[in-house]
């Protein structure tokens, strides 16, 4: 899912890489693979400790998605792989970081309008590369929920 809103909304988010912040066309596709691995790999990390209302939270914000903590987290873990992976300086990496994920958590949310829901997710992170993680959130969720769905 991650892959397939990232490939959609990429040509708004290279012309805002290219026209505001800076940076030529392939360095602007650079930071888009980038911000999916780093994002994937954060949404992970959350998932894999339970702590899947803080992502079901930030995904079902809509607009106000810049004033759940998670989202600082993520902005944060984004910012530092743009410095890290591609020599982008500390301020323009939060700059772009901040630019690129309130587009992705708009264009998430919209995808469900706003109706995200722990099956979503899990589904959404197994398609991003994590289905080790779809499969131990899956767990979780089942252990988590009296063995409901088992």
């Amino acid at each position: 899912m991650i892959d397939s809103i990232l490939k959609n909304i990429s040509p708004d988010l290279i012309k805002g890489l290219t026209q505001s912040h800076g940076l030529d066309a392939n360095k602007a596709k650079d930071t888009l693979n980038v911000t999916k691995d780093s994002l994937v790999g954060s949404l992970t990390k959350e998932a894999s400790t339970g702590n899947f209302n803080a992502i079901l939270g930030l995904l079902n914000s809509g607009g106000n998605a810049s004033s759940n903590p998670l989202f600082q987290s993520l902005t944060g873990s984004m910012a530092s792989s743009y410095i890290s992976k591609l020599g982008i300086p500390a301020d323009k990496a939060n700059m772009i970081s901040s630019f690129i994920l309130p587009k992705i958590i708009s264009a998430i949310s919209g995808s469900k309008s706003g109706d995200f829901s722990q099956a979503d997710l899990i589904k959404m992170l197994g398609q991003g590369g994590a289905s080790s993680l779809g499969d131990k959130a899956s767990s979780i969720l089942k252990g988590g929920l009296g063995n409901l769905f088992k």
